[in-house]
């Protein structure tokens, strides 16, 4: 067997093998071997039927042609292998028909992974982003907490910005009804957007028992077409004017908001959750620069077939999150006035360079001997269990299937390959916050809802970065990896 490999600008392999006809006598034995196990032969015992009977039965090209599959199939995965090529799809082949006795010739294209060249990485130096909490910070997120503990009280002055309002209300265009509101609650506003644009300022300065008639227009850019840039008439009834009534910032609310003693305790608690806060973002903007810096210094020539598998695990990972707020893929294309094509062409850069940075940390946890043991795997199963499992069931370590092991294990090289960038972009200062972990904070445990909220602090995503690893692992990846491995059975010769 020869064999040929020619690598394509465009991220594929053309593989010319030349086989033989000695090779593809032994190839058709072989599968005479198998066949004669499965078909019935008159005269013969399964099994013991001579070649020339079975040839007779199925017919003489059938036996060479299923030789000349197996064979087109055993050469092309060792010519595969041989030559180190990844193949990210199933090859086109290309064989003409078996003359016998005469040698063979078949060729392959198959889309590939191409080398990524890596720049110097290791000359990547990244800034570690101050992380300091101010006074005005803390103050300012004391007074959100005491915000969000105000009690609206009723007023008998006429009504300001900021006070919230109960009215009837009915809404008319073009002598069409849009809107009939009883007792509906509005917090007067500068500037609101929607069909209500420009109520409030109408609003000001009524008393509770008031009645107003007026109009506004509508915004030009309202969803709906048909109202967008229309005169809308108004009439309102206000049945309550309230204000709202803010609680001393005293020890008194430290009391009301959680485990606190004094206003002093809940200082300290927002200030090391700012804290906690910003370390994480400066964390991971130290991470996004690592990586930034070292996918731009690469070069790789990627293939669209990868470009397009990141769109699909992009469009999949919007639609769990429209889901999570019970809007559809198709309500949310309509309200962007976009096709679906269109949508996929608008991500299409992002998804390339996702793809890109992959490769890249990829070919660096290569080149950086990183690993990935079975304890590792196993030890990350436990988390993702801890945090939910995956779609709400629980999973076992002995139950991945081959290619969602490959997958976890390849989304875990590539974080060992971050964390090495990050040390060697910071000459081995790491990440803010990674030596400040090891004492108690007092509260540290015991932190208000109140507190956590208004300070801005947001859950980690890990939970959902796991979950997703584990559901990207799917029935697609383990046949997109059986593809791969082999030539399609029925257009190898033709």
């Amino acid at each position: 067997m020869k064999v040929t490999v020619e690598r394509t600008p465009d991220s594929e392999a053309v593989l010319t093998v030349e086989l033989d006809w000695d090779e593809i006598e032994a190839a058709t034995n072989k599968a005479y071997k198998r066949l004669v196990q499965k078909y019935t032969v008159p005269g013969f015992r399964r099994g013991h039927a001579p070649r020339s009977s079975l040839e007779r039965l199925l017919g003489k090209d059938t036996l060479y042609q299923e030789g000349l599959e197996d064979l087109i199939d055993e050469s092309y995965q060792k010519a595969i292998k041989e030559n180190d090529l990844t193949p990210i799809a199933r090859p086109t082949v290309d064989a003409p028909t078996l003359t016998t006795g005469q040698p063979y010739t078949f060729s392959a294209r198959v889309p590939i992974l191409s080398p990524v060249a890596l720049g110097d990485y290791k000359s990547i130096r990244v800034e570690t982003p101050p992380v300091e909490v101010t006074d005005e910070e803390v103050q300012q997120t004391l007074e959100r907490i005491q915000q969000d503990q105000a009690i609206w009280q009723p007023m008998e002055r006429p009504a300001q910005l900021g006070d919230k309002l109960t009215v009837d209300l009915t809404l008319h265009v073009d002598d069409r009804q849009v809107s009939n509101l009883h007792d509906n609650e509005f917090e007067l506003v500068e500037d609101r957007p929607g069909i209500f644009s420009g109520m409030d300022q109408h609003l000001i300065g009524l008393t509770e028992g008031a009645h107003a008639e007026f109009t506004t227009t509508i915004p030009e850019d309202y969803a709906n077409t048909e109202l967008a840039g229309k005169e809308a008439t108004y009439d309102v009834t206000v049945k309550a004017v309230k204000a709202r009534e803010l609680p001393a910032l005293d020890d008194e609310l430290a009391k009301s908001i959680g485990d606190y003693e004094t206003i002093d305790d809940v200082r300290k608690a927002v200030r090391e959750q700012l804290k906690s806060q910003k370390e994480t973002e400066a964390r991971r903007k130290l991470r996004e620069d690592a990586q930034k810096a070292a996918t731009d210094l690469a070069t790789v020539e990627i293939h669209p077939l990868l470009v397009e598998e990141e769109q699909d695990v992009m469009i999949r990972e919007l639609k769990r999150t429209l889901e999570q707020n019970r809007i559809s893929f198709n309500q949310y294309l309509a309200a962007m006035q976009k096709t679906e094509q269109e949508y996929r062409k608008e991500i299409e850069p992002e998804a390339r360079e996702r793809v890109k940075r992959d490769l890249t940390l990829d070919a660096i946890a290569d080149a950086e001997h990183l690993e990935v043991s079975n304890a590792e795997v196993e030890q990350w199963v436990e988390i993702l269990n801890i945090l939910g499992g995956s779609g709400g069931r629980q999973i076992r370590y002995a139950d991945l299937t081959p290619g969602q092991r490959a997958n976890i294990e390849g989304s875990m090289r590539r974080d060992k390959a971050v964390g090495r960038l990050v040390e060697i972009a910071t000459e081995g200062k790491g990440l803010p916050g990674d030596h400040d972990h090891d004492h108690d904070h007092d509260h540290g445990g015991e932190e208000s809802a109140e507190a956590r909220e208004a300070s801005g602090a947001q859950s980690s995503d890990e939970a959902d970065e796991a979950k997703d690893e584990a559901d990207e692992t799917d029935e697609a990846k383990d046949e997109a990896s059986d593809e791969a491995a082999s030539p399609d059975a029925e257009g190898e010769a033709r």
